[in-house]
């Protein structure tokens, strides 16, 4: 989301995480932009100040684990309590706090695409209805991340509020189509659309074999197209780019899918040599095709990567973290910081730049920008105060 905001023009004067090997990205990438990185429990912190925009992502996990609970019980008192308010949905109410404190002119929240019919609906009128009352006119749409010429089929629920009394306002547009196709606006959903594919994203990047790359090294071979030539803007090298080991058994495996297909569309005679279960993980193996977007680069990665085996046959192999940036839309100069496990893990769980870039020029035209925009810190635990101002 930062990195989105930051290519539209906006200055992120903090970012705050209690990821250590997050933060540390966040250092090596906005550092020189004299943004702050604050390492800290966001429930641990009081914000005060005055900014344009709050961004961010909080989780919500009794989204997933809930199942199908009611969205109003009762407790032992016999009073209601919303579903919004389950203890595991802290970090959603400290982000209502931090945009109450902060009284921005915009806020911009991202969350799981399932919120807008999870308890037929219930749920998603529950947060709307929270920042209005903290005075937020709010809507939420669930976006294509290929809509926006990220090269990959994801989808994500984005809030948008203003406090500038404007209504329905969420003029998010295609930020980047076709070359020759105009911007579209998304309501029209027309067929056909053009989509960036996996060959737009990766197919200059140097080729290795399982186990090879190094976390710096030269591009081999020219941009070969216009989205190579985007994410090569400001950059002469590749980071990040190095393979995970696989064993004999699994680069056999790969070799034997064609592109698009997955695990249980192997030979029975191979597949016979899986040991995991070819009913429960249907798509445990899964082999990227180059004619199409990616399925959606998710946090799992950092566990094996194996839903993301490389289109060429000739690298049988899993992606590697600097592909998995490209196709999260990600620049070659965005470096990812920490063990390969832990890079798999921020890009998965990012918000594509590309698409964060086109809520921020949505949103832009309509802000009087804060004519001396800061934010303090305190942390609740101590007097001690930090004071974040943009230059």
């Amino acid at each position: 989301m930062s990195q989105g905001f930051s290519e539209a023009g906006f200055r992120v004067l903090g970012a705050v995480d209690n990821d250590p090997w997050g933060c540390e990205t966040l250092r090596k990438n906005f550092s020189l932009a004299g943004t702050k990185v604050i390492e800290a429990d966001l429930q641990s912190l009081r914000l005060i100040g005055s900014v344009d925009v709050v961004a961010g992502g909080p989780p919500c996990q009794s989204f997933s684990q809930v199942g199908k609970a009611k969205i109003n019980h009762l407790t032992r008192a016999g009073s209601r309590q919303r579903f919004i308010d389950d203890n595991r949905n802290k970090l959603y109410k400290e982000f209502v706090k931090v945009v109450d404190s902060l009284q921005p002119k915009f806020f911009v929240m991202e969350n799981v695409p399932g919120i807008e019919s999870f308890m037929d609906g219930k749920v998603k009128e529950e947060i709307l209805a929270d920042f209005e009352k903290i005075g937020y006119s709010t809507d939420m749409n669930v976006l294509k991340a290929a809509d926006f010429g990220v090269p990959q089929i994801r989808r994500r629920a984005i809030f948008i509020g203003n406090r500038l009394g404007k209504k329905n306002h969420f003029p998010v547009k295609t930020f980047i189509s076709k070359p020759d196709v105009e911007q579209r606006d998304l309501s029209l959903g027309k067929r056909g659309r053009w989509y960036r594919t996996v060959r737009d994203a990766i197919s200059d990047l140097p080729p290795l074999q399982a186990g090879e790359g190094r976390d710096e090294m030269d591009y081999r071979a020219p941009a070969l197209t216009e989205y190579q030539e985007l994410a090569r803007q400001g950059s002469d090298r590749v980071y990040n780019h190095v393979a995970r080991k696989h064993s004999d058994r699994d680069k056999r495996l790969f070799r034997a899918l064609g592109p698009g297909q997955k695990m249980t569309d192997l030979p029975k005679e191979l597949l016979k040599e899986i040991p995991y279960s070819q009913t429960i993980f249907k798509d445990k193996i899964k082999k990227q095709r180059w004619d199409k977007p990616s399925y959606a680069i998710v946090a799992h990665m950092q566990k094996d990567g194996l839903m993301f085996i490389h289109p060429d046959p000739h690298q049988p192999r899993s992606f590697t973290p600097r592909e998995a940036a490209r196709i999260q839309s990600f620049k070659d100069t965005f470096r990812l910081m920490g063990p390969m496990t832990q890079q798999f893990r921020q890009i998965g769980n990012a918000v594509p730049p590309l698409l964060a870039q086109s809520i921020a020029e949505a949103i832009k035209p309509s802000i009087e920008p804060v004519s001396d925009p800061k934010v303090t810190w305190v942390l609740n635990d101590s007097s001690a105060k930090t004071e974040l101002v943009a230059t």
